[in-house]
């Protein structure tokens, strides 16, 4: 019988940006506003460390940010997220390509069509940085995303994103602190949030509870989690209690 992730142990992790270094900052990428984000982006451009040593998270804030501003700038989300992949091309490291495809999966939201070519790129990024780094949580998060918002007459859907979203949580939470601060370690808050509402679409409301309680144990400041996907729940909640 599978283990539910629930079952294992999350550690808090909420962190104010003024307390922790640019690195530990850089963790929370995927959980900060577009405020926030912009002044990290910032920050980032300016700190001594090396061009290779921020060059992924130069990218995972740019694709947050093009993520962002999708519905709000779609000409600027889209001049932001070709930019983006210029920076990562070239890079064959299991991080920088799952990435990559992620942001090919957003690519799509601007021109459904090119889904036909985009989607198997993206499907065939995730596959090559599970092969370099099996189990590795961010791919496997990125993996789940992508066929959670694949449409389910191409192989896509709640059902099919589920299990790779659970193995993605659980892959978070077991793995173990780098001793290279930028090397990339986020995934928990990001993983349980993100399950949490697709157990909703496949109206698993306790379970969805349990992930989203535990995604804000992991990061209460989680905006996503506390604003939009939370509230969803506790609804569904309070519908099936009457």
């Amino acid at each position: 019988m599978r283990m539910h992730l629930l079952l294992l142990p999350v550690l808090a992790f909420t962190l104010s940006a003024q307390e922790v270094d640019l690195p530990t900052q850089l963790q929370r990428t995927q959980r900060m506003g577009t405020d926030a984000l912009q002044g990290l982006q910032a920050k980032l451009a300016m700190d001594p460390a090396s061009s290779e040593q921020k060059a992924y998270f130069q990218a995972l804030v740019g694709y947050t940010l093009a993520s962002h501003l999708q519905h709000r700038d779609a000409k600027a989300s889209e001049a932001l997220l070709d930019r983006t992949l210029k920076g990562l091309e070239g890079r064959k490291d299991a991080e920088s390509l799952a990435l990559m495809g992620a942001c090919l999966g957003l690519k799509i939201g601007f021109a459904p069509m090119s889904g036909m070519t985009l989607a198997p790129k993206a499907a065939g990024l995730f596959q090559q940085a599970l092969k370099l780094s099996p189990g590795n949580p961010r791919a496997l998060f990125f993996q789940g995303l992508h066929v959670y918002h694949t449409p389910a007459f191409f192989g896509g859907g709640g059902e099919k994103a589920m299990p790779i979203l659970e193995a993605a949580g659980m892959a978070a939470i077991a793995e173990k602190p780098a001793e290279n601060p930028w090397a990339p370690r986020w995934g928990r808050a990001e993983s349980l949030a993100w399950l949490a509402l697709v157990q909703l679409d496949q109206h698993q409301i306790e379970a969805a509870s349990q992930s989203i309680n535990a995604a804000l144990a992991v990061d209460g400041d989680y905006a996503f989690a506390a604003k939009v996907a939370k509230p969803k729940i506790d609804a569904e909640l309070a519908k099936a209690a009457k």
